[in-house]
């Protein structure tokens, strides 16, 4: 160790380094244990410093040429690339802006196919409805029909029919199940539909039984649709009455946390159903909240609102107001705004109504209609209701009596000429009336009745959800009325109901589309009609998987970096590479379909969160607007690696409208290597020509193609089931042998962009044994694998030297993978079996998409020689191997009439424990007489780290794969500072973080003797009124069916998160027990961004760097570029003091000065575009159209008495 000299040396050297900072070397003089030192200002000249720098050099060059000739003996790159130009490659220019055209034709052909499909299944279900001859009679005793619930399937039991329901088990079908593959293996019967009633709809009922029975007509429509076009997913037509009738035939998959809960699936409040039926809306909901609205009736206030917000969709805005003497937001930040009906924004107001306080005053309903009026105003105006019928604004009163007359108000705001300062606005007003004992309902009925709109009357919890879905059909009269167009309506993104990601293998969960066509019921126009009432009928509808999307947009020929995206008429995208629907806790986001266009790009100009820049929002616009543009050379901050890699990149972007539809679809290709793609001839034909087998290019299985690229399919997946997707290649490429014909998946139709009125029902259908092709795809695959064919038959070592180098560094595996999605890998001491029977191309099977591939096309645009990228997995990854393994890899760019386009890369891997031993075995070595300690010394620390400053090789091998700065965090800044690495920060908007559950006071667990009565009292009422509910149903004659476990529901207090009881207690003193002994809350996790600090490493500041790093109150530390590849040789003075500075790569939560969602409030401002063909106004409304009247009392007064007795018997126990 150090003898005295060198520690008084050292000491000095601190000293004389602290007052002495603005000396132009900070590379200060301490002893070695050889002798050496680190050149200081005080005790050396530069030629000393430079010997350090040199020696520094001479290890970077050693270790950098040794890798460099191990990756171009293991790898053969330029054999490969020779081979690109023995076969002829030609390099050929992309066209951004016919390529869109392209991908939008194909797309939208695909698209334009479902929306017939639902036009058809319209068509026929108002030409059945219309004719259908009922006999109720003969229904009641024969009738029998396939339910989705209560049918006996495959010979088991089916979901379990209530005791007064037994009797009427004969009315279901039993039905035969079989797996499907292309309904994710989801038993179904593909020759017929089956029907879903909600639990609070009785199928014995008159219009909802006539229903069941004419939609079974629609079969037939099904099938045709099917066959004609097997990608089809889930068909279905949602009836007015609230049935569901779906194709194919399958058991309803039971989502309910509790199985003894109610089914409350309702079509009716499904997005689908309601976007179609009413287009976008503007709404304000009025709450009273004065002293009259307590106690049960507020408990049927927020469950009305509850379920008016159930009913809204990402096309709508609205707010809620309370009023009593005042009238106040319920959400402040919100203050004369209606924000997007977004389901996190929903779900902000659904806690909020929990948490308002005791209603109490007076209410002044002419104050609250006229605040409703004067903002709804500001919106009318701004969105040119006057110059266009597309808007629908309404009104929306939540109460239990009014005081007086409101005229005057409706007068000057909606039933105006335009002089003395009214408007006619047309904004409907819909008026809830609640509780048995009201007054002056003519005044509320008449609210209703004079604005377009509907009074309801609500008396009991049960009633609201079917009086609330009232006001859709009211808002939907109009486009029944018109009678001639059936505009389709498409939703945003939701997950397939039959996901599951507990037991599903997907790595994403699926997310859907729908679109809808209304039906119109045409019996109000019949002249013996005895019920002229203009009513929707139901919507049609299917779904539309967003992969299917993803799947015609040609990656492949976006090329590597390069991806599509759709964005809708909100702005919100659907589908783009870093929408991330579940978020790292494995949770879905609450958010994921309102995910905006400027949350997923990151431009460089966008340098504060939330503050989107002008060129992103110039772009987002554009495509709101459905329009047809491109904007090229844009700077972005480039993130992979799950957001743990970034590089400042320039992007193109390029987009076009969907036809027919909401959606715009882009996009993205690089600037500088996106412009370009290796174009190949008919392989398949030449290869026949010259008698070669094509699939001699394919031996052996140490190969994979692309998993989610479409080579070639058959039609109907069920019944042509393959293990791989490289099993269903070999398949085609044996076909291709003999006599082939390509076929394409949606061929081009006239009638596909004929007026879209002309309708084809009667497509052909497609045998058992059809197939589809990409015909360009299919010969670029050929192409590549008979470049890398012969580079990965039988490995030989060259020479010994070469197997000495192998071996040397542990060199075990080598890959290729190209632009057409194949992956060839070849062990080269011979295949290894490991424990997990897993190996290199199981965990890297996509190809362009796999980080190395990134990273090395990135590379080769940074740095224009032979370059490799290395990297070792992040610390915290799984492991895929017995030990750490070292991957590089590099791209090949063939050159063809002076351009280069991206082919391939190529790679090894090695081992990570050789590697750290050869390193520190050359930097054991001294070049400069004891200039500077050796590697192995402890006065320094030797670091490798890569282009984004994870540490590849350090002197603690537990280390590895972790960032830099969180060992040298001064030393991090410091190059940060000189420009050695760029910072950059990049923000996360689809994260959830985890709430810790507040705890209440201790107080509170003491109860005292008048909080126990006021708690029992409190629970003897809610007993009171779920008995009241039961008996009210058996009165009705319905059966009950658990559905007040959702009506329970609503009397549980809202905690932390919004989150309710969601299970049915097993008995009553489970009830009672739980009101005094609260369980643990469950994690809670919110809505929050997060912010990363990445960093890029900037080469040419490397260039001319020599002895020193200039930076004050830092480590002395060297630095220098590793020849041929992306890393970085540190060596830092340890002996030195430093800051203690942590810097780290982390997601690191961000506070705001506001609340969620206050912070996000600016995104309600954002451009959107309302839907068209939306119809709000007909002259003859008020001819075939009725605004409500009051509900019956269901239950007698002779009832009451019983009620109070079981009341009181069921509380006995309680109160003792």
């Amino acid at each position: 160790m150090f003898g005295l000299c060198e520690k008084l040396m050292t000491h000095f050297a601190v000293i004389l380094t602290a007052f002495s900072l603005s000396q132009p070397l900070l590379l200060l003089l301490i002893c070695g244990p050889h002798g050496g030192t680190f050149p200081t200002p005080f005790t050396t000249h530069w030629a000393e410093a430079s010997a350090a720098d040199e020696a520094v050099g001479k290890w970077a060059t050693q270790f950098g040429d040794e890798l460099f000739a191990l990756a171009q003996k293991i790898t053969k790159s330029q054999e490969i690339k020779e081979k690109y130009k023995e076969y002829n490659a030609r390099v050929e220019l992309k066209n951004g802006t016919e390529l869109i055209k392209s991908i939008t034709k194909n797309v939208g052909r695909m698209l334009a196919r479902k929306m017939d499909a639902v036009r058809c299944i319209q068509e026929r279900a108002e030409y059945v409805n219309e004719n259908f001859e009922f006999n109720l009679t003969y229904a009641l005793q024969n009738f029998t029909y396939f339910s989705s619930k209560y049918s006996t399937f495959n010979g088991n039991s089916s979901e379990e029919l209530e005791p007064n329901e037994a009797e009427f088990a004969w009315m279901y079908r039993n039905m035969e199940l079989n797996p499907d593959t292309h309904f994710y293996n989801t038993p179904v019967d593909t020759e017929h539909s089956s029907v879903h009633v909600p639990s609070n709809i009785w199928d014995r009922s008159e219009r909802v039984l006539k229903t069941i029975m004419w939609s079974e007509h629609l079969d037939e429509v099904f099938r045709q649709n099917y066959q004609s076009d097997p990608a089809l997913s889930w068909q279905y037509f949602g009836s007015d009455t609230g049935i569901l009738r779906h194709y194919p035939a399958a058991q309803w998959t039971d989502t309910r946390p509790n199985r003894d809960d109610a089914d409350t699936y309702d079509c009716r409040k499904r997005s689908w159903y309601i976007e179609t039926a009413t287009c976008s809306k503007d709404i304000v909901i009025l709450l009273d909240h004065s002293g009259s609205m307590t106690g049960f009736r507020h408990h049927v206030a927020k469950f009305t609102i509850r379920s008016i917000l159930d009913t809204f969709s990402n096309n709508d805005f609205f707010t809620i107001l309370r009023y009593s003497s005042e009238v106040n937001d319920i959400i402040p930040c919100f203050n004369g705004a209606l924000v997007q009906a977004t389901p996190e924004n929903i779900e902000v107001f659904n806690q909020q109504i929990e948490l308002l306080d005791d209603p109490e005053g007076y209410a002044n309903l002419t104050l609250a209609y006229e605040t409703a009026f004067q903002l709804l105003r500001k919106y009318y105006d701004s969105r040119r209701c006057v110059t266009n019928s597309t808007c629908n604004q309404a009104i929306m009163l939540v109460t239990d009596g009014v005081a007086g007359n409101t005229t005057e108000v409706f007068q000057k705001y909606n039933w105006g000429n335009g002089e003395n300062g009214t408007s006619q606005m047309d904004t409907r007003v819909f008026t809830y009336l609640l509780g048995k004992e009201v007054t002056k309902v003519r005044e509320i009925q008449w609210m209703a009745c004079l604005n377009r709109g509907y009074y309801s009357h609500v008396q009991t919890l049960d009633e609201v959800h079917e009086e609330v879905l009232k006001y859709v059909d009211v808002i939907a009269t109009p486009l029944v009325l018109q009678n001639e167009q059936h505009p389709p309506t498409w939703t945003h993104a939701f997950t397939d109901k039959t996901y599951d990601p507990k037991t599903s293998n997907e790595k994403r969960p699926r997310l859907m589309i729908s679109v809808g066509v209304p039906a119109f019921d045409r019996f109000y126009r019949h002249a013996n009609s005895t019920n002229p009432r203009a009513r929707l009928l139901g919507v049609a509808g299917t779904d539309v998987p967003v992969e299917d999307i993803d799947k015609l947009t040609l990656p492949y020929k976006l090329g590597v970096n390069g991806y599509s995206f759709v964005v809708s008429n909100n702005g919100y995208v659907l589908l783009h590479p870093d929408l991330r629907p579940i978020g790292t806790n494995g949770k879905m986001n609450p958010n994921y379909n309102s995910i905006d266009f400027t949350e997923v790009e990151h431009l460089f100009e966008d340098q504060s969160p939330r503050e989107p820049g002008e060129s992103i929002l110039h772009i987002r616009n554009a495509m709101v607007r459905h329009e047809a543009n491109e904007f090229k050379s844009i700077s972005v901050k480039f993130h992979y690696d799950k957001m743990r890699r970034v590089s400042e990149e320039k992007q193109d972007y390029f987009f076009a409208p969907l036809p027919n539809t909401p959606f715009t679809l882009g996009i993205v290709m690089p600037t500088e290597y996106g412009k370009t793609w290796i174009k190949v001839g008919e392989e398949v034909d030449k290869n026949k020509h010259m008698k070669i087998n094509i699939s001699n290019f394919f031996i052996g299985e140490n190969w994979k193609v692309h998993p989610d690229w479409v080579y070639c399919k058959y039609h109907y997946l069920e019944g042509h089931e393959f293990k791989t997707p490289e099993a269903e290649l070999r398949e085609f490429l044996a076909k291709m042998q003999n006599d082939w014909k390509w076929s394409e998946q949606y061929a081009e139709d006239e009638s596909d962009w004929d007026d879209k009125d002309d309708l084809n029902c009667g497509r052909k259908t497609l045998g058992d044994d059809a197939y589809y092709c990409n015909k360009e795809l299919v010969n670029l695959l050929i192409f590549d694998a008979k470049v890398t064919n012969s580079s990965y038959g039988v490995w030989r070592f060259e020479s010994d030297e070469e197997r000495q180098l192998i071996e040397r560094f542990g060199a075990d595996l080598r890959f290729v993978a190209t632009m057409s999605g194949l992956t060839r890998w070849q062990f080269i001491f011979g295949e290894v079996e490991v424990d997990t029977d897993r190996e290199f191309g199981d965990y890297h099977t996509t190809a362009i998409d796999e980080t190395w591939y990134k990273s090395a096309i990135l590379q080769h645009h940074e740095d224009r020689s032979e370059s490799f990228v290395y990297s070792v997995k992040y610390y915290d990854d799984p492991m895929e191997d017995s030990e750490v393994k070292v991957t590089a890899s590099h791209a090949i760019f063939p050159r063809d009439g002076g351009k280069e386009a991206p082919a391939c890369v190529v790679g090894f891997q090695f081992s990570h424990a050789r590697m750290w031993e050869r390193f520190f075995s050359i930097t054991a070595v001294d070049h400069c007489n004891h200039c500077l300690p050796i590697c192995t010394d402890d006065d320094v620390d030797c670091v490798v780290i890569d282009n984004n400053a994870y540490i590849v090789i350090g002197q603690n091998i537990n280390t590895t794969g972790k960032f830099f700065g969180e060992f040298h965090g001064d030393v991090m800044t410091a190059m940060v500072e000189r420009g050695i690495f760029l910072s950059i920060e990049v923000y996360d908007y689809q994260e959830q973080c985890k709430e810790e559950p507040k705890a209440g006071s201790d107080g509170h667990g003491l109860l005292h003797p008048l909080r126990l009565l006021s708690l029992a009292w409190k629970y003897l009422v809610g007993r009171l009124f779920f008995e009241y509910q039961r008996i009210q149903w058996w009165a009705d004659g319905a059966p009950f069916m658990e559905y007040t476990d959702e009506i329970e529901d609503e009397y549980v207090a809202v905690g932390d998160g919004g989150k309710s009881s969601a299970s049915k207690p097993k008995d009553d003193s489970d009830d009672e027990n739980a009101m005094f002994d609260e369980p643990e809350p469950d994690p809670i996790y919110k809505a929050c961004d997060k912010r990363s600090t990445l960093y890029a490493l900037q080469p040419s500041a490397l260039v001319g760097i020599n002895d020193f790093v200039e930076a004050p109150s830092t480590r002395p530390f060297l630095v220098k570029k590793i020849p041929n590849s992306n890393l970085v040789l540190v060596v830092v003075n340890v002996l030195m003091p430093s800051r203690s500075v942590r810097l780290t790569t982390e997601p690191q939560r961000m506070e705001y000065d506001k609340e969620f969602p206050c912070y996000k409030l600016n995104m309600s401002f954002y451009e959107r575009r309302r839907i068209e063909e939306c119809y709000t106004v007909h002259e003859d409304e008020e001819l075939y159209t009725y605004c409500g009247n009051a509900s019956r009392l269901v239950l007698t007064l002779q009832l009451m008495p019983l009620t109070i007795i079981l009341v009181f018997y069921l509380t006995h126990s309680f109160m003792r």
